[in-house]
């Protein structure tokens, strides 16, 4: 992969986290969605159109490197089969899990109902695929980028999907450590496009509290989960009172 093409897919990956389509790159850069799209494919884009990019995303040029020198030699996602095979094995989704929120082999171990040899052998797997290094003594070392994300819509997202709408949401949200936000109101989709970059930053400050809290002893971390999500929507009692001429699409 020459550097040009690693440059193109940080920043199209990197885009795409932040959900920057390219219509909003052309907006910024007074271009045509058409040309931001043969600049990103072909590599034709000069040093100040991809400093404005990075601009979008609130990140330096030097931060671009940094995610390029990462994801060079750490895996940013698994393929369609390696997710296949993950959501076929709870036991073995379980321990990816656990390594990706930096568990131990002992805590997994004394946590978990597996014997020795069974996890050694999940580990060596994960190893296979490259998500870990299995070291001396079983450590485990992480293997995976900072940006590292499962397939959009793939098999572990549809999995946990249908876990969440069947378990997570059975609750009040009153208990300690828990809260649930439910605000309802008229957006522009550039208000919109806005609540989503800040939702995005919410996702990053998790992500670093993670990794920031991961050194601390199991008994002081909780497995913690959150779920945000905003999209135009109206109940659906209320659409059915709408007049058909009266039909609303966003733009």
């Amino acid at each position: 992969m020459t550097q040009t093409h690693q440059i193109l897919q940080a920043v199209k990956g990197l885009l795409k986290q932040h959900k920057i389509n390219y219509a909003s790159v052309a907006k910024e850069l007074g271009l045509s969605e058409s040309s931001i799209k043969r600049s990103l494919s072909k590599g034709h884009i000069s040093l100040e159109r991809l400093l404005a990019i990075c601009a979008m995303m609130d990140l330096e040029l030097v931060d671009l490197m940094q995610v390029i020198k990462k994801e060079s030699t750490q895996l940013v996602q698994l393929t369609e089969k390696q997710e296949r095979l993950m959501v076929s094995d709870v036991r073995y989704l379980l321990v990816t899990v656990c390594v990706c929120n930096h568990w131990t082999f002992v805590e997994i171990l004394d946590i978990y109902q597996f014997e020795s040899a069974e996890l050694i052998n999940m580990l060596l797997q994960l190893e296979r695929i490259e998500l870990i290094e299995l070291l001396p003594n079983n450590h485990i070392r992480l293997k995976v980028s900072p940006h590292f994300h499962w397939i959009e819509n793939g098999p572990i997202q549809r999995f946990f999907e249908q876990h969440i709408q069947a378990d997570f949401w059975q609750s009040q949200f009153i208990g300690p450590g828990e809260i649930r936000l439910l605000v309802n109101g008229m957006l522009s989709k550039e208000s919109n496009d806005s609540m989503q970059q800040h939702i995005l930053k919410l996702k990053q400050q998790f992500t670093l509290l993670s990794e920031q809290d991961q050194h601390l002893d199991m008994k002081l971390r909780h497995g913690t989960t959150m779920v945000v999500g905003m999209r135009p929507w109206e109940l659906d009692l209320f659409a059915r009172l709408r007049r058909s001429t009266n039909e609303k699409i966003y733009r």
